[in-house]
């Protein structure tokens, strides 16, 4: 999925989130009659990701904590499966990018990178994540670029978090589908089309 190509066609990210939000309310009737299936929980937070992406400032930060908030709920059925810890991994790596505080941020790539690695001792032959695994290396330093140059345009200090005029420039710079939802918005895809199949 190009995320530069949605964010420049105002028609189609429209249908993406229009799309999301029906498959939002199916999934959240699906939980409802069967709240202890695992699965349920981890497409809720996969649909909560890919929808994040198409928002800004406090409420991209919302919708990522309900991601997590569904993900850990799946893992709390079954702690095992090695799929809502890849896409988990990749909303708390969103997560940590959205936060203006380095500490905080940090501990949140921290438990990040444990449940990518986590979810390759389940599942050694998964390359998608070994490759996000590589690729958030680099998120601390990039997250401390992206704040430094934030910072020094004035568009916020260390006391305050970005202002929703500032998210546009934020999410560019990071080119959401390079670094945190590259290959997991790919993976969700294909595993909702598998799904349906």
């Amino acid at each position: 999925m190009d995320m530069n190509y949605l964010q420049q066609d105002p028609r189609v990210a429209r249908e993406m989130i229009s799309l999301l939000e029906r498959q939002l309310v199916e999934i959240r009737t699906a939980a409802e009659a069967n709240p202890n299936d695992y699965n349920v929980y981890a497409k809720w937070g996969e649909l909560l990701l890919e929808l994040s992406m198409f928002k800004n400032g406090d409420e991209a930060t919302q919708i990522l904590s309900q991601c997590i908030n569904k993900l850990e709920k799946s893992l709390s059925i079954f702690p095992d499966n090695p799929h809502p810890m890849i896409v988990l991994a990749s909303a708390l790596n969103a997560r940590a990018f959205l936060q203006h505080d380095t500490q905080v941020a940090l501990s949140l790539f921290d438990r990040s990178k444990k449940n990518f690695e986590r979810a390759l001792e389940l599942d050694p032959t998964n390359d998608k994540c070994r490759q996000l695994l590589e690729a958030m290396e680099n998120a601390p330093e990039l997250h401390q670029r992206v704040v430094a140059q934030l910072q020094a345009e004035g568009q916020y200090s260390n006391k305050s978090a970005p202002t929703a005029g500032n998210d546009e420039w934020f999410y560019d710079a990071l080119g959401w589908g390079i670094l945190i939802f590259g290959g997991i918005s790919v993976l969700a895809i294909l595993n909702m089309k598998q799904s349906a199949a």
